[in-house]
């Protein structure tokens, strides 16, 4: 089975490796493989292999280190200066930089060990179904990001998401579809800033499809604000080529 256009992410469990305070970078663990996750997903050990090849830092350098997979430019500490395989880890290097998320925020939680929760956003491209799992044998590497709760299946922050009301899931929708617009319409770097625009926007495709199974959506006439969000969707897509 594949998932293709599907932006994912899986959680785990793990400090950072390392915390170099004299050269001031960090060094994570983004996503582990060969072990069964609570989705019944297994990583193949060269799931990662192309993709770090293609985006990682000797490819496209498309691979960032975020804060709680949020993609704007306040919360991307950096593109990972090496990304790789140690053991059942993908590893990837993170270099401090003089920029508010890094100062205020990451380094004093890297640096005190109060960040031990990492997870990994990707796409599915390649997999198949297995004696009660789901091998994925290739993917696309999006980011890695440290985040607050990521190894318990029910954390405070994933509740928050599911426990939003239908109309608190189409708000957020309005907000992050006109949010990107505005990014994408002021960037003046479209290179440096293209990456980015991809992670949000197949995050909001994928929380687009979530709307659109949603069990409150089975009516026969169909509910007018989606459909308002779905031509602000289409329209965004005219405005850039992923």
């Amino acid at each position: 089975m594949e998932r293709k256009n599907i932006y994912e992410k899986k959680y785990f469990q793990m400090k950072a490796l390392d915390v170099d305070t004299s050269t001031k970078q960090v060094k994570v663990a983004i996503a582990q493989m060969e072990d069964i996750d609570r989705d019944q997903d297994v990583f193949a050990d060269m799931a990662f292999d192309r993709t770090i090849k293609n985006k990682g830092p000797e490819g496209s350098n498309e691979i960032w280190h975020l804060l709680d997979h949020t993609p704007s430019s306040f919360s991307a500490l950096s593109k990972f200066s090496e990304v790789y395989k140690e053991g059942k880890y993908v590893v990837g290097v993170s270099k401090y930089k003089n920029s508010f998320a890094w100062r205020e925020v990451a380094w004093p939680l890297y640096e005190s060990g109060d960040f031990t929760q990492h997870s990994v956003g990707f796409r599915t491209i390649k997999s198949e179904q297995k004696n009660g799992y789901r091998l994925i044998t290739e993917v696309e590497l999006w980011e890695g990001s440290a985040v607050l709760w990521g190894a318990q299946p029910d954390t405070p922050t994933m509740q928050v998401h599911k426990g939003m009301t239908f109309q608190q899931k189409k708000d957020d929708l309005h907000s992050r579809l006109n949010r990107l617009c505005k990014f994408i319409q002021s960037c003046q770097d479209m290179d440096e800033g293209k990456s980015l625009i991809e992670i949000e926007f197949k995050q909001i495709q994928q929380q687009l499809i979530d709307l659109e199974n949603s069990t409150q959506l089975v009516e026969k006439t169909p509910d007018p604000e989606v459909k308002a969000i779905k031509r602000s969707w289409s329209n965004l897509t005219d405005l850039i080529t992923i």
